[in-house]
């Protein structure tokens, strides 16, 4: 009887992990953005003053966001362009893989758009300019991808088998430590529409992430409801691009129709 409460337990802990961790993967677009309710009362509090602008300088520092804000999307640019249909790559709301995709990125890397999420979140969060929402960040961002890179791993073991765990002994999960030198040629053309067509949102998500961060800076410093010309300026960018790729998406054949 106590070997078969054992198990019992075993298997619901089982079941509870991998549904948490499905619902993770699902709302892993979302989830994020609720450290931003925290970052507001912070950025009130530190209205006058920034970490990285004190330490670095604000050239230094708005270089550094820029470097990660591109490192981060180019990898995912170079994930999503190379992309087969229904392979280990990027899947919105479950699980698919007919494929185990081993080339590319994921010849260096297991997990490259992780990553790369990880570097722009990063750069995001040293434009907030709070030393310890970046640590408190790291620390979030390290457990919502350990939940759902475990759910990952386990549905790849099921789909292949040996395949899968002889590609990940020998491939980091997160950072490429080992280096280009294992680089593998992706099986597919690069498709910049492909790109495009995919990426367009995230590309409006952080710049209107720097864009309200910096609205919200001024605001608190002016102390009174304010914008500059910069900002009107650097808004209607984002609108034009944001919602003309949402059209050539929606009401035009300019992009691939799978994908």
């Amino acid at each position: 009887m106590h070997g078969q409460c054992n198990q019992f337990f075993s298997i619901s802990m089982r079941k509870l992990f991998e549904n948490s961790g499905n619902q993770l993967f699902k709302y892993r677009g979302q989830i994020p953005l609720l450290l931003f309710c925290v970052a507001i009362p912070l950025l009130f509090i530190d209205k006058n003053h920034s970490f990285f602008v004190s330490h670095l300088g604000e050239f230094t520092r708005n270089l550094l966001v820029v470097l990660l804000l591109i490192l981060g999307h180019f990898t995912r640019f170079f994930v999503i362009g190379f992309r087969e249909i229904h392979t280990s790559g990027k899947n919105r709301d479950q699980q698919v893989a007919n494929s185990l995709n081993i080339s590319g990125m994921y010849s260096i890397v297991r997990h490259p758009l992780y990553l790369g999420n990880f570097l722009i979140w990063f750069g995001l969060f040293i434009w907030l300019g709070n030393a310890w929402f970046v640590l408190i960040g790291a620390i979030f961002f390290f457990f919502f991808y350990r939940g759902i890179i475990k759910t990952e791993n386990q549905f790849l073991v099921q789909q292949f088998g040996d395949k899968y765990h002889n590609w990940s002994s020998k491939t980091p999960a997160f950072f490429p430590l080992k280096g280009i030198s294992k680089y593998v040629k992706p099986r597919s053309n690069f498709s910049f529409k492909m790109v495009w067509k995919n990426e367009y949102p995230g590309i409006v998500s952080s710049l209107s992430t720097i864009w309200f961060i910096s609205l919200l800076r001024l605001m608190f410093t002016e102390e009174k409801l304010t914008i500059s010309v910069m900002l009107l300026l650097f808004a209607l960018a984002i609108a034009l691009f944001g919602f003309g790729s949402r059209y050539l998406k929606h009401k035009t054949n300019f992009f691939p129709e799978m994908g």
